[in-house]
């Protein structure tokens, strides 16, 4: 299901918390019924703040959480620009204005094993992924999406170091098993998430599975072409920097293979959600 921006819900709501994750690297809640309720694992939301208009368009960010029944959804972001700034110094009970939800979702495909790969900040679409996928929450209104999809969820996450790690507990809470990675060694071994991801898929007995990654082009890239060596379905979550969120601006084009030739895909509508078969790196 992808909802183009006819369907997006535009509101202004109050901050509920906005805490820190990790180095640089927090979590903004806002409580949004309708939105709570529409929202599905993959799709994003665009993102400002009402009382300026500096940056005058939104920024996307994914939903990373959600409670439809107490109304609440979730971002995380990286404190890095004029937007997130000034996201970091809101307090509970300020105003956002969030547009969406906007794009395509993940599969609901059912599936044994369901293996997540994030590098960094990609981590932010899995949380609610992983709840759906084990069947612990419902998400959205199409009742094809309200059952469990996989009876395992294994996440290889990796980031740079101990500091930036964001929300590792999270995740086994919800029965995820994880595989992590840094750079530095402070955490799990000093190798590359990819190289955690070669090691788990080798480990696995045979059984149906499915990837899905978000992160890095390159590392998107490798763990395509390791799903691809192993007959593997995957889909990646492209992050490439949008401006408008709804197709009209051509910032966010993708390559795209389609029959005998590639074509430029818009990431805001026609994805970000995409078979990483199908992607020209």
């Amino acid at each position: 299901m992808t909802h183009f921006a006819d369907h997006a819900i535009y509101c202004v709501v109050p901050l509920l918390k906005n805490d820190e994750l990790a180095k640089d690297t927090r979590r903004l809640r806002v409580h949004a019924p309708e939105l709570a309720a529409a929202v599905l694992p993959g799709q994003f939301f665009m993102v400002r703040d009402p009382l300026v208009n500096d940056p005058l368009i939104g920024r996307a960010f994914a939903i990373y959480d959600c409670d439809p029944n107490q109304g609440w959804i979730e971002i995380v972001y990286l404190v890095k620009g004029k937007l997130t700034t000034r996201l970091a110094e809101k307090r509970e009970g300020d105003s956002v204005a969030f547009c969406g939800p906007l794009g395509n979702a993940f599969s609901v495909a059912p599936v044994q094993q369901l293996v997540m790969v994030a590098g960094g900040i990609g981590m932010t679409p899995f949380l609610a992924l992983a709840r759906e996928a084990l069947g612990l929450q419902h998400f959205g209104t199409a009742p094809n999406r309200a059952r469990k999809y996989a009876e395992r969820v294994h996440f290889c996450y990796g980031v740079r170091g101990r500091e930036y790690l964001a929300s590792a507990d999270e995740f086994e809470a919800l029965g995820v098993s994880l595989s992590i990675t840094t750079d530095d060694g402070s955490v799990g071994p000093a190798k590359r998430v990819t190289d955690a991801l070669v090691e788990f898929l080798d480990q696995l007995l045979p059984t149906s599975a499915r990837v899905v990654c978000c992160g890095p082009e390159p590392m998107m890239q490798a763990v395509a072409a390791i799903a691809s060596s192993r007959n593997l379905a995957c889909e990646v979550s492209l992050e490439t920097p949008m401006a408008c969120g709804i197709g009209i601006c051509f910032t966010c084009v993708a390559k795209v293979g389609c029959e005998n030739d590639w074509d430029y895909k818009r990431t805001c509508v026609e994805g970000p959600i995409f078979d990483a078969a199908q992607i020209v790196w």
